[in-house]
């Protein structure tokens, strides 16, 4: 990957997010700064080229070709074109107009557009991180009060600096490219060179740091290259979690077998909190955080139980195709429990024991150091997209709606599949517990759990409050949770899935509609039962889902 700036300032603010940095001089005699990006897996070649457009071409060109690059990003500032554009936002460029294409005559200035637009992936690849968390790699102490924008849009590049907007230049950008946001000096060189090697990917990612006009060295002296050059390098990051590698997915075989790391170093953990930052370091092993719907990203205390969760990408990433974990920390603050006093610690690691005797998540990594337990789970990666698998939170419906045979085919088929690892977990003696929509992963055709949920921890009184808590589990009352609670819990996801509520005891029960079958029915009914005695048992459940999907297969799609 090489990353080139055209300003010092623009240089700093990807240089500052490197490691493992040594200076590496090309033929021509051009130093460039080689390292990597914790949590990214590519290594990153760094130049300045300075500014116009040769330069940045002649640069461009050498260092490509030195380091058989695969993506190139030009990352830095640029001026705005049009007043909804404002200081702070990042600007990727859809087209680069070289703005000085043309043929003068005695009837004036005729364009002759030279446009350059990204590959069609690179394309969806930023159109994809403007919508999902733009801004996972700008540091919290760093962010305004207001997030800024990131527009995907044309640029205009030559090599004239606009200090004037109705200037003769300024005209014809307006007259001849009006679809430009922004103006630089350099981009049309930069994607010029990548023209010459029809296999680099390229963007161009520029923050906005003045307008175009007379106001620039007083808008400069206020910090705005600063502000603009940090966000371009943080949303030029947050593109580079999600580029492959073509090469390494091209030699990638067909199915990759889960990473399986168990190590116990004597390593004091991270101390920051994961929701401040993108990349968690355990025992040397590094994962990329993602943010996700629902519970995913947490942090919570209990007493002197400090408890973290996250889905996070497993870095190095072998083979560019996408290895994802469940990341969950245990850190006690407090004393070490006494010998007969339960270990929230321990139970971690008798959970990872568990998943190896039960055939539940491949264990990633197992890691205690001190007061602290990690545990990463494997996570379904979805290899087309390029990301984690979704959750069954993802297909509930969030309100009541008419009921779609096939959503509802895939949550009955889905959570039969559960059922039968409920099964397992329950001949073993012990019970999940903590069902929720985030706690089945979509590893289609099947669905999977994330994890055991709290089968090595204790039952307790008010366990596993919110929505989903089965009445059991609630303070005073009677009964201890156990297997009846996991098929109450897979009742009210189903019921979540027939009616978009949850089930309460003050509303009416389920009556069903013509498109649900009488036994889906029944067995979201009696897996609700208050009286955990009455409730059938998982195998007998999922017998019935199975029975449910085997009608809603035979449905025929509605008539359009």
């Amino acid at each position: 990957m090489v990353v080139l700036t055209a300003l010092q300032v623009e240089y700093e603010a990807v240089r500052q997010r490197m490691v493992d940095v040594h200076e590496v001089e090309l033929p021509q005699g051009t130093l460039l700064d080689v390292g990597r990006m914790p949590g990214l897996n590519w290594e990153v070649a760094l130049a300045e080229t300075g500014p116009t457009n040769t330069r940045a071409a002649l640069v461009a060109q050498s260092t490509i070709e030195h380091f058989d690059a695969e993506a190139v990003l030009f990352v830095g500032v640029a001026g705005a074109l049009r007043d909804d554009i404002h200081l702070g936002d990042v600007v990727v460029a859809s087209k680069v107009h070289g703005y000085h294409g043309g043929r003068e005559s005695v009837d004036g200035f005729a364009a002759r557009p030279d446009t350059w637009s990204p590959e069609h992936g690179m394309d969806q690849l930023v159109r994809s991180a403007r919508r999902n968390e733009p801004w996972a790699y700008l540091r919290p102490d760093t962010r305004l009060s207001t997030s800024p924008k990131v527009h995907f849009e044309p640029i205009a590049s030559g090599d004239v600096l606009l200090g004037f907007r109705d200037s003769e230049t300024a005209r014809r950008i307006r007259r001849h490219y009006n679809d430009a946001v922004a103006v630089d000096m350099e981009s049309h060189g930069v994607t010029h060179a990548t023209r010459m090697n029809s296999a680099v990917r390229a963007l161009s990612i520029r923050g906005i740091s003045d307008f175009a006009g007379p106001d620039k060295p007083t808008r400069d002296a206020t910090g705005s290259q600063e502000t603009a050059a940090r966000h371009a390098a943080a949303f030029a990051m947050r593109v580079l979690r999600d580029l492959r590698p073509k090469r390494q997915v091209a030699q990638e075989p067909h199915s990759a077998p889960a990473v399986v790391v168990v190590s116990a170093p004597d390593r004091s953990p991270e101390p920051a909190a994961w929701n401040s930052r993108p990349v968690v370091d355990v025992a040397g092993q590094q994962y990329l955080l993602y943010e996700n719907p629902g519970d995913l990203v947490h942090e919570s205390r209990d007493g002197d139980v400090l408890r973290r969760q996250a889905v996070a990408r497993v870095v190095p990433d072998e083979g560019g195709r996408g290895t994802y974990a469940w990341l969950r920390q245990v850190e006690r603050t407090g004393p070490l429990p006494a010998p007969n006093q339960f270990d929230p610690l321990a139970a971690l690691e008798q959970e990872a024991e568990l998943c190896h005797r039960l055939r539940g998540p491949d264990v990633v990594q197992l890691t205690r150091s001190g007061k602290t337990s990690t545990l990463a789970l494997a996570w379904p990666g979805d290899a087309k997209l390029g990301s984690p698998m979704g959750t069954v939170h993802e297909l509930l419906p969030e309100s009541p709606t008419p009921t779609d045979p096939h959503r509802l085919w895939s949550i009955v088929r889905g959570l039969a599949d559960v059922a039968h690892v409920l099964e397992r977990l329950s001949g073993a003696g012990f019970s999940h517990r903590a069902l929720r929509p985030t706690a089945v992963v979509m590893h289609r055709p099947q669905m999977v759990l994330r994890d055991f949920g709290l089968a090595t921890v204790p039952p307790r009184p008010g366990e596993n409050a919110g929505p989903y808590q089965a009445p059991e589990q609630r303070h005073g009352s009677r009964g201890r949770p156990g297997p009846a609670t996991d098929v109450y819990q897979l009742g009210a996801l189903l019921h979540r899935a027939l009616t978009g509520r949850i089930p309460d005891p003050g509303l009416p029960a389920y009556r069903g509609s013509d498109s649900v079958p009488d036994s889906l029915v029944h067995a979201v009914a009696g897996a609700l039962r208050e009286d955990p005695g009455a409730r059938p048992e998982a195998r007998t459940l999922r017998l019935a889902l199975l029975s449910a999907a085997r009608e809603l297969a035979s449905v025929p799609p509605p008539q359009r």
